[in-house]
């Protein structure tokens, strides 16, 4: 018997057990009150006190090595947890006795969230499941904090590498590295929903709003600042936006190929590219590729194949029009930094959501990107 099946079936005889104890307890008070003297409905009263409680003990232990076993729904320690999930268990949720609060999630665990709606309010017993976690531009980059809205730091302009053999006593060669001091600042990224008020008190929905709603909406104008911003107002330079045109494109060549080559171009000054990210249509190109005989050459039908080219992690996004794509040094050529990470506010005292039994729920990050080499990033603009 299940784990499952066994606390349910528990659970069913506990119920009844205490709907018969409740009933012989009253008719024995009755008893009593009349000057009866019944041994026998003592007994069976005894005996079913000894049974409650050790089915009581019984039950116990299963809701404990449920517990264990996440069968309730939730990941225990080392797994992972959404972040509606870390927002609904957070000490300022628990404790919402004013009509605002906010909570702020770790990024580490936010670029991990899995997106999950945890347990029920209700004491059943439901199978984990684990939803696939969306992919972002930033799960290329390598990231940090700032704790100032301004940022400066050394951008690599050239390098002339003049590092040579030398014989003794003979002068040594001298290599240049030109950089130059530049400052960004940081960006906001903001949007807020309204929700009813009941939604407070349902933890599960809560859950799903924040991940499906407002942390999802951040991450998808992220990428497309990380990718394309223009570096004007409030828009953040993109890596799309600074990288160096590809010129090693061969007629009769495929998709592949002209990513492998873009791979080369950045090997052939001095980088060494990371990732690869494409629009999803020329992502499906790639994998519907034929041989002569008409098999896939890339793609496992049954299965699918990791999102990997030439050894690279691939990120398809529709913040890249058809036939763009960039292949960059991502972990040495730029870094995000986060100001504020993810932070989740909740207000019922603006507007007239108070008498209405409503609430706004915003979610706002801070973010900044810093490219240390625009060299390090290759991209395909057609004309």
């Amino acid at each position: 018997m299940s784990e499952n099946t066994e606390l349910k079936a528990i659970q069913e005889a506990l119920a009844s057990i205490e709907t018969s104890l409740g009933t012989k307890l009253e008719t024995r008070l009755n008893e009593i009150k009349a000057g009866l003297n019944v041994p026998d409905q003592d007994a069976k009263i005894k005996q079913l006190e000894a049974e409650h409680a050790q089915l009581k003990a019984d039950l116990q232990g299963l809701e404990a090595k449920a517990n264990r076993l996440d069968l309730t729904g939730g990941l225990r320690a080392g797994g992972r947890k959404s972040s509606g999930e870390l927002f609904v268990e957070s000490q300022e949720f628990k404790g919402r006795a004013s009509g605002r609060f906010s909570v702020t999630m770790e990024q580490k665990a936010l670029t991990s969230a899995a997106g999950s709606i945890g347990s029920t309010l209700q004491p059943q017993i439901l199978a984990f499941q684990d939803a696939p976690t969306e992919p972002h531009i930033r799960d290329l980059l390598p990231s940090g904090q700032t704790t100032s809205s301004v940022l400066k730091f050394p951008q690599r302009k050239s390098l002339t590498n003049n590092a040579a053999m030398v014989a003794e006593g003979a002068a040594k060669p001298q290599s240049d590295f030109t950089f130059e001091m530049v400052t960004t600042e940081v960006k906001k990224i903001a949007h807020y929903i309204k929700a009813s008020d009941e939604i407070l008190a349902d933890a599960p929905a809560l859950r799903s709003y924040i991940d499906a709603q407002l942390i999802d909406g951040l991450r998808e104008v992220e990428d497309a600042q990380i990718l394309k911003g223009d570096g004007t107002g409030q828009n953040l330079l993109g890596l799309y936006t600074v990288a160096t045109a590809f010129n090693r494109a061969q007629a009769g060549d495929t998709l592949l190929d002209t990513l492998l080559r873009a791979k080369t171009q950045l090997r052939l000054v001095n980088r060494t590219a990371t990732g690869i990210v494409l629009n999803p249509e020329d992502w499906e190109t790639i994998q519907l590729l034929k041989g002569s005989d008409s098999h896939y050459v890339w793609a496992s039908v049954p299965d699918g194949n990791a999102q990997r080219v030439w050894a690279l992690p691939v990120r398809d996004s529709t913040r890249l029009a058809k036939g763009e794509w960039l292949v960059g040094d991502f972990r040495r050529g730029a870094q995000l930094f986060d100001r504020e990470q993810s932070n989740i506010t909740v207000a019922n005292q603006n507007e007239d959501d108070f008498i209405k039994n409503m609430v706004t729920i915003l979610a706002e990050e801070r973010i900044c990107l810093a490219i240390f080499d625009r060299l390090a990033f290759v991209k395909n603009a057609p004309a």
